[in-house]
């Protein structure tokens, strides 16, 4: 072939960058095969709704789930808020709403009344009120040791005692800007109101009724806080952890959420030694999108200063909560599938369980022990598959790749890049070496200036140039037969061609994922603190490639040129000439099909699979070790074993269609690997499952295309569609 005779040396340098690349992906995967086990916490709160709703107590359930291996507790600080809401004698209002009442300072001892006239400047202010002995001990411990006690007056009456927390615009909350009608219909006026104070959410503390709960149902306590602005300094984090010292101990966990880690106005300093005199790994939450996870103000120092002693963890939103009897299933099938994904694809090694709900239902708990007990079940069967058990988690050790192996993943991109150059325009070899020169010293200068944007720029060099590689591959390969093999080459030996075909390009591609998941590999990326951004160019570019490489070689193979390579009379034929019906309505369902095909990539889109694709992905998911992706193994694989087939019969129109599939499974290949949280060895087993199917099916559907071509031929007709 004249893309590897041409090009011996270059290519050698690329299989240099292959084999570094695979180095570091190999070193890479003897880490993540240490990280395998799995912890589950489970939500408190969430624990007590449930037993309101059923016939047992918090304690009774939580007892029950510790028999199915949940071994810790999610347990949230008190605030105002959630002690006025529960059972407790305690109240809190904004004094704006106090003072619209009639007579409000009869509700009060008239000193108290004296210091809030006497303080209260403006509306932002909070008023407290503490019923019993034990409630006031919680408030006034919290108000003046875990935040500034010149903030709040505390007036101690006879059988209650009261709070004046001063607020600023800071702390307001307000409602949704929204609009007063007038009485035809057109906008009067907009109106935003304050509707709450962030003083209400502060955390206080853990209540020590709830805690002893937790451990008489032999668990151990995971303390839960939130942070807010403007109350958020050294002396609210040390309290912090001062009271969990003395309550429930040191965490195994701190789960790092809200908008701030704890101390964060006055620097991480205090937390970060605190994790690492206690060994407490950090919790980074995965968003809701599945993608990145929840970044608080100075997670990222946190996470440096203790050498990422840090786990990813999944929380049970709500939306997975609902998916009781979800797709059809008869119970929890498809939450158990959310859990098991989590942990199996996406390196979360620690589950915040939350229980079930019916579906559309975001009140009604599923109530009956014997699902949960199934559910935990099967997960953990499922898990065992893959070798990943339950029980206290250690952070996998950070993992950074060799800047030498970056630089040489860089040069073997460049290097495939500059050989599709000469592969569409003719260059000569003092030119192709000039221009490798050229890109080397770019390379070392990119990685000497900008070494984290250097190594993105290298996948997305390796993402787009080895897929489009493997495209000319694929075209020159069936161009080559087609030229050498008459036009009634037997069946059999098509579909050996073809699938020679598609292995080579197979392993081009493959060589493309370890190009691109070698400089992207650090722990950042394994910990989603950073994400490669550019998935849908990646796919995207490929596409436009082959439609110019088919271009080429369709002057060249159905035309009068002698050459495949690209000249300017060949542009010039194709924008004056004439344009067929028949090719605009191609075009036409093309483009929309790549918007279907782009707009499902990810979570971010309302564009997703239907129902039966869904349930049956879960099929393949429960029965192969690795589900392989749909679009590889039903459609794309198939299609370059196709595409052999219809450049062999003379199938224009067909060639084109099934090498662009093909394509679509080249960069599908590279996209595996992009997703840089799944471990590698099930990127390798998903691509060995896909290549083995869509064999299978090319055979198939290659003998519906047999039994076709052989009836057209029969009558005379479609030689050359």
């Amino acid at each position: 072939m004249r893309v590897l005779r041409e090009n011996r040396i270059f290519i050698l340098v690329i299989l240099v960058a292959v084999i570094a690349s695979s180095i570091a992906c190999f070193q890479r995967m003897g880490v993540e095969a240490q990280a395998k086990t799995a912890d589950i916490v489970i939500d408190y709160n969430e624990v007590k709704k449930l037993a309101e709703q059923s016939q047992h107590d918090t304690l009774w359930w939580l007892e029950e789930f510790r028999e199915m291996g949940v071994s810790q507790a999610g347990l949230q600080e008190e605030s105002l808020l959630s002690l006025t809401q529960s059972e407790l004698p305690v109240e809190a209002s904004l004094l704006k709403d106090i003072r619209q009442e009639v007579n409000w300072q009869e509700r009060f001892p008239a000193e108290f009344v004296s210091m809030i006239q006497q303080n209260a400047k403006d509306d932002f202010d909070v008023i407290a009120i503490a019923g019993s002995p034990e409630m006031a001990d919680f408030l006034t411990r919290a108000f003046t040791q875990r935040y500034d006690p010149q903030r709040t007056l505390i007036y101690q009456g006879e059988d209650e005692t009261y709070y004046f927390i001063d607020g600023t615009v800071e702390d307001s909350i307000y409602q949704e800007t929204y609009r007063y009608l007038d009485t035809e219909g057109e906008g009067f006026t907009q109106v935003s109101e304050m509707a709450s104070s962030k003083i209400l959410y502060l955390n206080l503390g853990l209540l020590p009724e709830k805690v002893q709960i937790i451990e008489q149902a032999g668990m151990k306590v995971l303390p839960r806080t939130i942070e807010y602005s403007g109350w958020n300094d050294t002396r609210f984090a040390r309290d912090v952890v001062e009271q969990y010292e003395a309550v429930c101990g040191a965490p195994d966990y701190w789960i790092m959420a809200g908008t701030q880690v704890p101390g964060y106005e006055e620097g991480t300093d205090f937390i970060v030694d605190y994790l690492n005199e206690h060994d407490t790994i950090v919790g980074i939450v995965e968003d809701t999108t599945q993608r990145q996870n929840l970044d608080p103000d100075g997670l990222e120092a946190v996470i440096e200063g203790t050498d990422y002693n840090t786990i990813r963890v999944f929380s049970v939103w709500g939306y997975i909560q609902n998916r009781y009897q979800y797709y059809g299933y008869e119970g929890p099938e498809e939450i158990d599938n959310s859990l098991f994904r989590a942990v199996v694809e996406r390196n979360i090694r620690l589950i915040y369980y939350k229980p079930m709900k019916y579906t559309d239902d975001d009140y009604r708990y599923i109530t009956d022990p014997q699902e949960y007990r199934d559910s935990f079940a099967a997960l953990e069967e499922r898990l065992a598959g893959h070798g990943i058990r339950i029980g206290p988690v250690k952070a996998q050790e950070p993992f950074f790749v060799s800047l030498w192996v970056k630089i040489l993943a860089a040069i073997g991109a460049g290097t495939a890049a500059l050989i599709l150059l000469a592969e569409i325009f003719r260059l000569k070899e003092t030119y192709k070496w000039a221009l490798f020169a050229l890109g080397c010293a770019g390379v070392l200068g990119a990685y000497y200036m900008a070494p984290n944007m250097a190594a993105l720029l290298t996948s997305m060099g390796a993402s787009v140039a080895l897929p489009c590689l493997a495209a000319a591959f694929m075209m020159q390969k069936g161009t080559e037969i087609k030229k050498t093999q008459s036009a009634d080459m037997g069946f059999g030996r098509l579909m050996l061609a073809g699938t020679g075909v598609l292995l080579a390009c197979v392993l081009i591609s493959l060589f493309g994922a370890l190009m691109t998941a070698a400089p992207i590999s650090d722990v950042n990326y394994m910990l989603e603190l950073d994400i490669f951004r550019g998935v849908k160019a990646a796919q995207l570019l490929p596409l436009g490639f082959y439609a110019l490489l088919f271009l080429m070689f369709y002057f060249y193979l159905w035309g009068d040129k002698k050459d495949s390579r690209l000249a300017v009379s060949d542009l010039k034929s194709l924008l004056f000439g004439n344009l067929k019906i028949w090719i605009v309505f191609v075009g036409m369902v093309m483009a929309a099909a790549g918007y279907v095909y782009l707009a499902r990539t990810g979570h971010e889109t309302n564009v997703s699979a239907s129902t039966l694709e869904l349930l049956g992905r879960n099929f393949l998911e429960e029965v192969l070790y690795a589900r392989p992706r749909t679009k590889e193994f039903l459609i794309a694989f198939p299609a370059v074993i196709l595409f052999v087939y219809s450049m062999v019969r003379n199938w224009k129109v067909f060639s084109f269609l099934f090498g662009t599939a093909g394509v679509i499974g080249f960069t599908s290949i590279v996209n595996t690997f992009m997703h840089i949280r799944t471990p590698l060895e099930l990127g390798f087993v998903r691509t060995a499952y896909a290549v083995l199917f869509g064999i299978v099916l090319a055979i198939v559907y290659g003998a519906v295309l047999e039994w076709i071509w052989r009836l057209l031929k029969r009558k005379g007709i479609g030689k050359h569609a």
